[in-house]
């Protein structure tokens, strides 16, 4: 009998929904395994000064939906004067439901927004979590701009779902798609890390490829973007694991 392949997705549902209909949709098992929860800040006043005092010639870029959660519960539409940019499509829809319309780069990820923003004479805020990805500052830095980052939100390494489901997953070699580093702590928590590093590890981007091999030991496939194509191949390719 031929085996099913299997893929850990690590995200929250919501996210991955297209992703693990697409999967399954070409024979693969998906086990959901969101590895992170997010928390809302204690006092949002700061984030509500910083929102407020932008105007036109600043941006207010949400790399996340869970940023524009946040800043949509903190303020109205009527109080963000400055242009808006998201990540990617989902996060631009998040934007729409609030009733701002939102510009998008070219692919959904921090280091092509921060390429390709286009900046004004003011500053960017980035309402974001206490643990994030800087790939976004560095290039925006990079390019001159002046950046203030803002806490918007929490994120606590904590996986939910079907642990042993996944567990049993690791252990037998099976795809591991990591989309932060605060997914792999969560998941490094939830399995142990004997077990992750059984698994055949797919990171989204360097940061958390470093997260990964900081803790397995060894480095894993790194993807710009979570596409049902590039985990197809990583299926595809001779089995390997990550640490022995």
């Amino acid at each position: 009998m031929r085996r099913v392949p299997t893929v850990v997705l690590t995200r929250a549902p919501e996210d991955n929904a297209p992703l693990a209909a697409e999967l399954r949709g070409r024979g693969v098992a998906v086990i959901e395994l969101p590895a992170m929860l997010i928390e809302p800040v204690n006092d949002d006043r700061q984030l509500i000064a910083a929102v407020r005092a932008l105007g036109p010639d600043d941006r207010v870029v949400f790399t996340s939906r869970a940023g524009v959660d946040a800043v949509r519960r903190a303020v109205a539409p009527a109080d963000v004067y400055a242009p808006v940019a998201a990540v990617g499509p989902a996060t631009a829809a998040r934007c729409a439901e609030w009733g701002i319309d939102a510009w998008t780069p070219s692919e959904p990820s921090g280091a092509a927004l921060g390429r390709e923003l286009l900046l004004g004479s003011g500053v960017v805020l980035l309402p974001r979590a206490d643990r994030s990805d800087p790939a976004i500052v560095n290039e925006l830095i990079a390019r001159g701009a002046r950046v203030r980052e803002v806490v918007a939100y929490h994120v606590v390494p904590r996986a939910t779902g079907d642990v042993v489901a996944a567990k049993r997953a690791a252990l037998a070699g099976s795809v591991f798609v990591l989309a932060s580093p605060v997914a792999v702590d969560g998941v490094a928590s939830a399995i142990g890390l004997a077990a992750l590093g059984r698994a055949r590890l797919l990171a989204l981007g360097p940061t958390t490829a470093r997260a990964v091999a900081r803790l397995v030991g060894a480095d894993p496939r790194i993807v710009g973007t979570l596409t049902a194509e590039a985990i197809v191949r990583e299926l595809e390719e001779v089995p390997h694991v990550a640490h022995r």
